[in-house]
């Protein structure tokens, strides 16, 4: 339903006659999913894209020009988006163009953006690998994947992990994700136990289970979307096994702690932002979104929000919309953002300033329990077994 009522504003918003602003609009194009296995996740980031849209015109537009939507449903599928781009770019004649969320049909879309040298901010796709084709047209704003694991290799210190199971959706950022966290244990005594993905619209892990019942594994590690934490959590205990240690980044999304329940707890979560975060505009973000859509933002917002943030920023920079001074003034722009320091590989494009957090559901909500600088509260670690709770 909330998800419904965004978009329905974002149409609203399409519609409006240009003639309540005499400059001609500023047209970005993005290809979101509305349905498919991405749809529950786009909804928090267009929510983050469409505040900032509202913020940045009631600043003026971008160069003195309103800024408008041109969206479509990828339908969470790649093929989809790279015909959606081609659309935006060639037949509504955007200005400019910002990823669809998730790494797929995010490297589909922007491969279509390079072929036609078009701006496109990489607001929603993690994977590494969209920014190392060597395109010049295309910058990461999202925080890439290997942030994830900043602080698996902490956790794995101070808690003596010994054993690892990887247990993701098989997609290129969870590939990613599962090779810097190998190297982030290269050498050090620590065996991987279980290396296994499973294909988008699995909901069934028993299988995984079973084997963690059998291996033992100390620290259970999952790229997970939250419907796929959540499903974890809820077998972890009709199964009655619960690793030490539980990481997944789809902890850190608020539908995690709402549909597990008391499932959620102890469970900790890869994040990319908070909205505790002491960040540059942090507070007055929270304020506004939590005003707009009556929930705190989670990091699919805020990479959302940082999306037209850093476009934003590189437009009054350059003195112009003009696509090509905007992507001079992207290679080596560095912004302070409500996800912390934007700054960008000068080779790849690839944002290399957002770190990794680690939070813990405790008592219904999220806490930062890494970096020491962050840190909400301490962590309840190891997770006690479900009948200790």
């Amino acid at each position: 339903m909330i998800r419904r009522a965004v978009f329905a504003a974002a149409a609203i918003a399409l519609l409006l006659p240009t003639s309540v602003n005499a400059a001609e609009p500023v047209k970005i194009g993005v290809a979101l999913s509305q349905t498919g296995n991405l749809a529950d996740s786009a909804a928090p980031y267009f929510k983050g894209l469409d505040l900032w849209r509202e913020q940045a015109n009631a600043r003026g537009g971008l160069a003195g020009r309103p800024i408008e939507f041109v969206m479509y449903d990828d339908r969470s599928d790649p093929a989809t988006a790279t015909r959606l781009y081609e659309r935006l770019i060639t037949n509504d004649k955007v200005d400019f163009v910002i990823s669809s969320l998730g790494s797929a049909t995010a490297a589909t879309g922007s491969a279509v953006a390079e072929k036609h040298k078009m701006l496109m901010i990489n607001g929603g796709g993690a994977a590494e690998a969209i920014q190392q084709r060597g395109f010049k047209y295309v910058f990461q704003t999202a925080a890439r994947i290997s942030s994830y694991a900043d602080g698996v290799l902490p956790l794995i210190q101070k808690y003596g992990v010994k054993s690892i199971a990887l247990v993701s959706r098989d997609y290129a950022a969870a590939r990613d994700i599962s090779k810097a966290i190998k190297q982030t244990i290269d050498g050090k005594d620590v065996k991987v136990l279980i290396d296994e993905y499973f294909p988008a619209g699995t909901a069934d892990f028993s299988s995984q289970i079973a084997k963690g019942q059998q291996l033992k594994p100390d620290l259970w590690v999952g790229l997970l979307y939250p419907s796929e934490a959540i499903e974890t959590v809820r077998q972890f205990h009709s199964m009655n096994y619960m690793p030490k240690l539980f990481v997944a980044n789809g902890v850190s999304q608020d539908d995690f702690i709402t549909a597990a329940g008391k499932d959620a707890e102890y469970a900790v979560g890869m994040s990319l932002y908070e909205p505790s975060l002491p960040s540059e505009g942090n507070k007055e973000f929270v304020k506004t979104y939590h005003e707009k859509f009556g929930s705190d933002p989670g990091y699919y917002s805020a990479f959302g929000f940082v999306a037209g943030t850093v476009l934003e920023a590189a437009v009054k920079k350059a003195g112009s919309t003009d696509a090509e001074k905007v992507r001079e003034v992207l290679t080596t722009l560095k912004l302070g953002t409500v996800m912390g320091k934007h700054e960008v590989d000068p080779n790849t494009y690839m944002q290399i300033g957002v770190r990794g957090l680690l939070v813990q559901v405790q008592n219904g909500k999220r806490e930062v329990i890494w970096p020491e600088e962050y840190k909400t509260t301490e962590p309840k670690l190891p997770i006690p077994a479900w009948d200790k709770r």
